[in-house]
């Protein structure tokens, strides 16, 4: 086949990893530290952040907080693959149930990323 008889195939786009950042509102004030450590986290390995979520209701526990069982549905949508958080206790001071929920998300098929050691 000569060459002017080739069709030359562009490469397929590929989509960007999408993560969904979740920071705990624990003052009057804004967590700018800990978004913006999300965000260069997501920025460090070039995922999308397709949405953040500021949640106030942390006295509650993971399954009664409505904007955190919103993040984790952006997982079982396939919305978003995973759920970057600052710390641990972003999802609860609890260790169970925090184990609980990274189980729930890694059952929807994402995971959560702890960015702030």
């Amino acid at each position: 086949m000569s060459r002017r008889n080739q069709v030359e195939v562009a490469p397929k786009d590929t989509e960007r990893f999408t993560v969904v950042i979740y920071l705990a509102k624990t003052s009057v004030a804004f967590p700018e530290l800990e978004m913006r450590s999300c965000e260069d986290y997501a920025l460090a390995f070039g995922w999308r952040v397709s949405v953040t979520i500021v949640d106030d209701e942390l006295e509650k526990c993971p399954e009664q907080r409505p904007l955190l069982q919103a993040a984790l549905q952006t997982i079982k949508d396939k919305s978003a693959g995973a759920i970057l958080i600052a710390s641990q206790a972003t999802v609860s001071p609890i260790d169970g149930e925090y184990r609980e929920f990274a189980r729930q998300v890694e059952r929807a098929g994402g995971f959560v990323q702890v960015t702030r050691r």
